[in-house]
């Protein structure tokens, strides 16, 4: 694939697959980038393929119409850049060929399939982009074939492609198909997974890309009352995941293919899943897993940045990308976090250091996020958008303690009313931690009236258990009582006592 020298603020991504023909749009803020239109169609390209080694003729047909509509929406958006990434059922059909012509001569995309090895890189970019640290096995399954590679520190190792997606395996009558003890069938699936020497990635993280897992854990996340209804970075023990796995062809099969919110294509190849699923975790017996909602497309975009680009935070970015549309909160930040640091370095993280800096920072680049919020119901809405951003590099617990922090700053009077996700996700050390700092980030809001220049002059400063607000002499009309009531809030919530003002 040839990599764009440079890339706008928005580019698209066609992602032309065995079941899903898609567009994407993303917009880029350094290392962040977000969908901002994302449509599919079900085309169901590779259904065939077992049967007949040739493309459906109605997935043909509808993968053609949806090309065509592509085609008018990016050329309309005027982006300069439109990435394609064709995979499995394009890159093993006997028709393959002549489907690309025809697509090339109706619409002028030019495809070139994509080989398995260099969709399992891909794939793993992907699941990078929104963990930059994640380590373990990315298993990436499509409607034609299953990618596996190996993730260390960021870095994508060795990878494998087998033809294991359902189309392949099943063929084309997926919502029928019952068989999953037939001898056939499981010869078909064994055969491949036995000789992969999949025990090189034993105790590994698995880490689930591609629909058909992502609907799967949202399906458990109902099931089990999950409060969070975030997809990504979803975890499951192996032995949920396993009883997961094996209830969705079996029990939960005929409800799964009726499910509220799924469609018939889709929740076809879920009883697959749950089975392949199953037989990973028999063979990699890993210690977790994990649902990535990134896959080829963001790795196709991430593996198109610069060096330079990639090494940025994308957690920061995405915050600096949420504060945009306020210009005080923008220049704020980096002031409200070096003010806040000589104390925070006392308060008690919740965290390992560094991720707990990180945490932090990300909070102060959101202060004023939520401006023109009606006052009265702020601290819940902002509570709300930040549990549910677009935000990468974040764990579910990470994304609470990010909220509460967000809460914290706009009001110390209460806390967030029940919330599942805290209760479920945050003990009270961490729901105190969290407060605590957000309290701190209000006393610097409130202190210098949001005025860079102001608190650049003042510190806050915690040294033996004992809190108070360092201004210069000239500035002394600062410490207002409405500043002093801020500080004996931070004082009780935080345990300390209140250093004495200077006169």
């Amino acid at each position: 694939m040839v990599k764009p020298q440079n890339i706008s603020s928005r580019l698209g991504v066609l992602d032309i697959g065995s079941n899903s023909v898609r567009l994407v749009v993303y917009e880029l803020f350094g290392s962040h980038f977000t969908p901002i239109y994302n449509e599919k169609v079900l085309a169901g390209l590779g259904r065939d393929l077992s049967r007949t080694g040739n493309l459906s003729e109605t997935g043909k047909v509808a993968a053609l119409g949806a090309l065509k509509r592509f085609k008018i929406i990016t050329e309309s958006l005027k982006l300069s850049k439109v990435l394609i990434g064709a995979t499995a059922a394009l890159r093993v059909a006997g028709d393959a060929a002549d489907f690309i012509k025809t697509v090339k001569s109706e619409t002028g995309f030019v495809i070139t399939p994509i080989s398995g090895l260099e969709e399992a890189r891909l794939t793993a970019m992907g699941l990078i982009a929104a963990q930059p640290l994640a380590n373990g096995l990315a298993a990436d399954l499509g409607g034609a074939s299953l990618e596996l590679v190996k993730v260390q520190d960021g870095q994508v190792e060795t990878g494998i492609s087998l033809a294991l997606g359902p189309f392949e395996v099943i063929g084309k009558d997926l919502s029928g198909f019952s068989g999953f003890d037939q001898a056939e069938f499981k010869s078909a699936v064994n055969t491949q997974l036995n000789t992969s020497e999949l025990g090189q990635w034993q105790g590994e993280t698995l880490h689930l890309i591609g629909g058909a897992w992502r609907n799967l854990a949202a399906v458990h996340q109902e099931k089990s009352n999950y409060p969070l209804k975030v997809v990504q970075s979803y975890e499951l023990s192996p032995m949920d995941a396993a009883t997961l796995a094996r209830w969705a062809y079996t029990d939960g099969r005929e409800l799964l293919l009726t499910w509220p919110g799924l469609k018939s294509r889709r929740a076809e190849t879920l009883p697959y899943s749950g089975y392949l699923l199953e037989q990973l975790i028999r063979r990699i017996n890993p210690d977790k897993i994990v649902i990535s909602q990134t896959g080829l497309r963001e790795g196709i975009v991430y593996d198109s940045l610069s060096d330079g680009l990639k090494s940025r935070d994308a957690l920061l970015d995405g915050c600096r990308d949420l504060a945009r549309g306020n210009l005080q909160a923008v220049q704020f930040g980096d002031p409200l976090y070096q003010f806040l640091e000589a104390a925070a370095e006392e308060f008690e993280p919740s965290f390992e250091i560094e991720n707990e800096k990180r945490l932090r920072k990300a909070a102060c680049y959101l202060a004023g996020f939520g401006k023109g919020l009606h006052p009265d119901y702020t601290p819940e809405l902002v509570f709300d958008d930040i549990l549910y951003a677009p935000f990468s590099a974040l764990t579910h617990k990470e994304r609470v303690y990010l909220a509460m922090m967000l809460f914290g700053s706009y009001t110390s009077k209460r806390k967030p009313q029940k919330r599942g996700e805290i209760i479920e996700l945050l003990s009270e050390d961490e729901q105190k931690a969290a407060r605590i700092y957000g309290t701190a980030m209000r006393v610097g809001i409130v202190a210098s009236g949001r005025s860079v220049d102001l608190l650049s002059e003042m510190q806050l400063s915690l040294k033996d258990g004992e809190i108070g607000l360092d201004v210069p002499n000239h500035l002394s009309a600062l410490y207002s009582p409405r500043v002093e009531y801020r500080m004996s809030k931070l004082s009780q919530i935080g345990g300390y006592s209140l250093k004495p003002r200077s006169k």
